[in-house]
């Protein structure tokens, strides 16, 4: 008896653990569907030694719905690490980036992650180009000093009419920083 006893207690215990250790495939949240979005994704990296904006069109897609990769630029110890437009920012991020919007949106995010390599504060200049050329913004965004990652943004509520539109961001003395444009389509 004190050998079945001893062969049975492993083999419950090797199969408990088997058991145990099987964990059942989590079903698919719908927040992750939620939070998808069918516009087009707008996104960027760091800057390579020579930036060149990227418009590739994929078959069968809309105008808007190319492949967009912002101009990106460094000057004084500033560099722009990302520029995304978005509907919204929730907890310093974008949210649902896009290169297209309604015309019913209410705001337009710029979406700025900068590092500031300087011991100054250095300050952005955001505007919002239209496609006849208004313009709409020239929102300061302050960088404090020696900052490795600053998320900051900017948004209007100016972006009405239908067409292509550019956001900007420009140092104090003028310079190019980033520019990535959006569309916004016309009502229905």
């Amino acid at each position: 008896m004190n050998i079945k006893r001893t062969i049975t207690i492993p083999i419950v215990l090797v199969v408990l653990a088997a058991v145990g250790c099987n964990e059942a495939k989590p079903s698919r949240s719908n927040a992750i569907e939620r939070a998808t979005s069918a516009k087009p994704l707008l996104t960027s990296t760091a800057p390579s030694a020579l930036p060149t904006p990227v418009a590739e069109k994929e078959p069968d897609l809309p105008k808007a719905a190319l492949a967009i990769e912002p101009v990106l630029h460094t000057t004084d110890g500033l560099t722009i690490r990302r520029l995304v437009t978005a509907p919204e920012v929730e907890h310093r991020e974008p949210v649902a980036p896009s290169a297209l919007f309604e015309r019913a949106e209410e705001r337009i995010y710029a979406f700025v992650e900068v590092s500031n390599e300087s011991d100054e504060a250095k300050v952005l200049l955001v505007h919002f180009i239209g496609p006849e050329g208004q313009v709409s913004g020239g929102i300061e965004l302050n960088i404090p000093p020696a900052v490795p990652r600053w998320r900051t943004w900017a948004h209007t509520r100016h972006a009405n009419e239908p067409g292509l539109w550019r956001v900007e961001i420009r140092s104090t003395d003028g310079a190019l920083l980033g520019a990535l444009p959006f569309e916004v389509e016309p009502s229905r």
